[in-house]
């Protein structure tokens, strides 16, 4: 080989290597990169509002019992299309099997331990949670919420999540009133009747809007004879009782008019106590109102007596 034909092959051989690791970075460069994620997580606990007016509910979640929860994020006009899962592992730590987005802009991270996370159909995109409250025992959840911002080099890749409570946790009790200490009261059933159960929290706001589906909650399923001299916890323990509703105003049912609003209804029998004489035995109402706060629990005493209970309308069954 002369001169000319080594030099044209050395050259030849140079250009091809050059188009091949031109080749190796461009498809380096399409590779998706991977953002791991470290998650922090505390928690507000509720608090204790002051007196309030046969299946346990649910306790109250705390920072300490909950080891599941979902992950939503937005930036700029993008938002994740499926949530992702944090757990709580055996020593403690949280990890998640999901990854920061690959982006350099802030990202804003929604979690919950519960419900469906959207954004509002308007140019606002206002960050909420879809939340049901159902009537089932078994079906009760408490809803924490928290969210976490910054960029992905500025924080390292680090969450840190302080949950909030928001709705409000209910006990409870009952006792008969002093003025029927003549008679005797057994109750089997007590029922709170048309409370909304849906609603939409807010992010930004830290509020609810309410929606328009009311249910029932069972509070009494199996027959307790009551006395007058304290009151009585309703299914389960000082722990494990809570009820959790929206948080809402319930107006009460005006005993003058048809059953409506909101109100207690009480299967119950009455007798004199003296003369075991039976006085009424069947369905009885109580009107009910109160205003509940999210993050908020609430110690709720029924005092059942003359001045409470109707049978229907205008009607009380112990005059």
């Amino acid at each position: 080989m002369n001169k000319t034909k080594l030099i044209f092959v050395l050259l030849t051989s140079l250009a091809l290597g050059a188009c091949s690791n031109s080749d190796d970075d461009e498809l380096t460069s399409q590779q998706p990169k991977f953002y791991p994620m470290t998650i922090e997580v505390t928690e507000n606990p509720m608090v204790q509002d002051g007196e309030g007016g046969g299946t346990t509910r649910a306790a109250i979640t705390t920072n300490s019992s909950f080891d599941k929860f979902n992950m939503s994020y937005v930036y700029g006009s993008e938002a994740s299309s499926d949530p992702i899962t944090a757990t709580k592992g055996s020593e403690g730590k949280w990890s998640s099997t999901g990854s920061w987005p690959g982006t350099s802009d802030e990202v804003t991270w929604y979690a919950y331990t519960d419900g469906t996370f959207n954004q509002t159909e308007d140019a606002n995109k206002l960050p909420y949670i879809n939340f049901t409250v159902e009537e089932a025992a078994a079906s009760q959840h408490d809803l924490l919420v928290a969210t976490a911002s910054g960029t992905y080099s500025g924080t390292g890749g680090k969450l840190s999540f302080t949950f909030d409570h928001a709705c409000s946790a209910l006990r409870f009790y009952v006792k008969k009133s002093t003025n029927i200490n003549d008679k005797t009261l057994t109750v089997s059933s007590i029922v709170l009747k048309n409370v909304i159960k849906d609603g939409k929290y807010y992010y930004g706001t830290q509020s609810w809007t309410l929606g328009t589906t009311s249910t029932n909650y069972t509070l009494l399923s199996s027959s307790q004879t009551l006395a007058s001299d304290s009151y009585v916890l309703l299914n389960g323990s000082e722990d494990d009782s809570y009820l959790f509703l929206i948080p809402q105003t319930l107006t009460a049912w005006n005993p003058s008019g048809a059953l409506s609003n909101t109100y207690l209804e009480v299967t119950c029998t009455i007798t004199n106590t003296s003369t075991s004489t039976q006085v009424y035995s069947g369905t009885a109402y109580i009107p009910f109102a109160a205003t509940f706060e999210k993050g908020t629990k609430y110690d709720v005493k029924i005092n059942i007596g003359k001045n409470s209970l109707y049978n229907s309308p205008n009607n009380k069954i112990i005059p």
